[in-house]
């Protein structure tokens, strides 16, 4: 077992509900974003947390790997997308996407596998993309 299984262990930190959690195709890491607004990584070899940073405004509700696995994409119910650099660990752009619809934003967000757009979708009901 790697992961947060046994939460008596982990920091206070990290004892917040997970809304999203996603493996790293190449590196060992698991992503997450939380109802807490974080990001998180957790390396999986040292079994810690490598990475958490406050990505939204409340809730945090999607997160994304770019396929190069140096980039995030993360939405919150703030109705905010955020592009993360994994290197440097700062947000490289943010937009807000998503209007609120019944306390929610940001409900979905993709990198494309190949060519350079993304796409976040959201309670207002709009699906927006962006090269």
């Amino acid at each position: 077992r790697v992961a947060w299984d046994d939460l008596r262990d982990a920091p206070a930190d990290v004892r917040t509900q997970p809304n999203k959690i996603l493996a790293h195709d190449t590196l060992p890491l698991t992503v997450s974003v939380h109802e807490d607004g974080s990001l998180r990584l957790l390396d999986l070899r040292s079994r810690s947390n490598v990475l958490s940073m406050q990505a939204h405004n409340g809730p945090a509700t999607s997160v994304s790997v770019h396929p190069s696995g140096l980039q995030m994409l993360s939405g919150g119910v703030d109705g905010f997308v955020r592009t993360w650099d994994i290197r440097q660990q700062s947000m490289l752009f943010e937009s807000h996407m998503h209007g609120g619809k019944l306390g929610e934003g940001c409900a979905a967000v993709s990198f494309h596998p190949t060519a350079p757009m993304l796409a976040s979708g959201g309670a207002d009901g709009r699906v927006n993309v962006l090269s």
